[in-house]
């Protein structure tokens, strides 16, 4: 009898609990995809897209059809690619067969019918691309990650020994490529999608990489191809907190960490900490508790 009671209670309190928004699930969705809690990651998906305020973008269709994929729920995962597909006429991905949270569902007979689809879409999307600029593109991408990445990896490891070496890598590295987009920039503009598909971010990313003069001179160009639907406003979101960081003003979405004296990582000042989140979740960015999780970074 106390346990009948008890599960009615419980019951109860369940059915009391406001439900979770779209952007909120997706959120949840997403950390439990980091911990490679798929299944819960599936469910957070699904309860996503009942929300009375679910929004999906393309990217939630394909980040959910992923999830579904790897939890071993093929036919969610069908579901979110075909509704994607037939949603946003104008999507593929580059490597699309590739992409290892889809492997479950190579052996599906759906699977080629898809395959098929997404790589028709790609030859011809692709077909006015400008091969030339997108190899130089490509070529500013890598200069620019390959030295942060093995600086990283020094960092983390302790090998001071390699850490100056590699700054000043990255130090040339940003100059050359600096040159490199300016002549760029010159020639093309900002380079559209129409002939550069996404990799025209790596403009963005040379600038977020630039002093601050040049970020503040670049900024309204960047911010105007954000709203040209060419930029993701993530990335405009991490410009504004390297400008105001490096202005010595709060930063409004906290992608910025810095040292501390005990040499920690600690999240820079922020604007305001009680609307940091929803200004993130606005711009597509996860929770700042779990930014600063992945970063190992403290929060102010």
């Amino acid at each position: 009898m106390k346990r009948t009671v008890f599960n009615i209670l419980l019951l109860v309190l369940c059915g009391c609990q406001k439900p979770l928004g779209f952007m909120e699930s997706v959120q949840k969705a997403d950390s439990c995809y980091m911990a490679q809690e798929y299944r819960q990651a599936n469910r957070y998906y699904k309860q996503a897209f009942k929300a009375s305020d679910a929004a999906p973008q393309s990217y939630h269709y394909s980040n959910a059809a992923g999830v579904a994929a790897m939890a071993g729920d093929e036919q969610t995962a069908f579901m979110r690619l075909d509704q994607l597909i037939e949603k946003d006429k104008e999507w593929y991905a580059s490597n699309f067969a590739e992409n290892p949270d889809y492997v479950y569902l190579h052996d599906f007979p759906q699977w080629q019918v898809l395959k098929d689809t997404v790589e028709a879409r790609q030859e011809r999307i692709e077909k006015d691309y400008d091969h030339e600029l997108i190899a130089r593109l490509q070529a500013i991408h890598e200069r620019d990650q390959k030295p942060r990445h093995d600086f990283l990896f020094a960092y983390q490891t302790k090998a001071v020994d390699l850490i100056d070496s590699l700054v000043r890598e990255m130090q040339i590295a940003d100059s050359v490529n600096l040159i490199e987009i300016q002549d760029i920039l010159q020639t093309y503009g900002f380079p559209s999608k129409a002939i550069a598909g996404t990799n025209n971010s790596a403009i963005w990313l040379v600038i977020q990489h630039s002093d601050v003069e040049c970020q503040k001179a670049y900024y309204p160009m960047l911010r105007a191809a954000a709203e040209r639907g060419e930029l993701r406003w993530d990335d405009i979101a991490l410009l504004e907190d390297r400008i105001a960081m490096h202005e010595g003003r709060p930063q409004r979405y906290g992608s910025q960490a810095v040292e501390n004296s005990e040499g920690e990582l600690v999240i820079y000042s922020l604007l305001n900490k009680d609307s940091v989140d929803f200004w993130r979740a606005e711009v597509g960015m996860s929770p700042l508790a779990e930014y600063a999780k992945q970063m190992n970074a403290l929060i102010p």
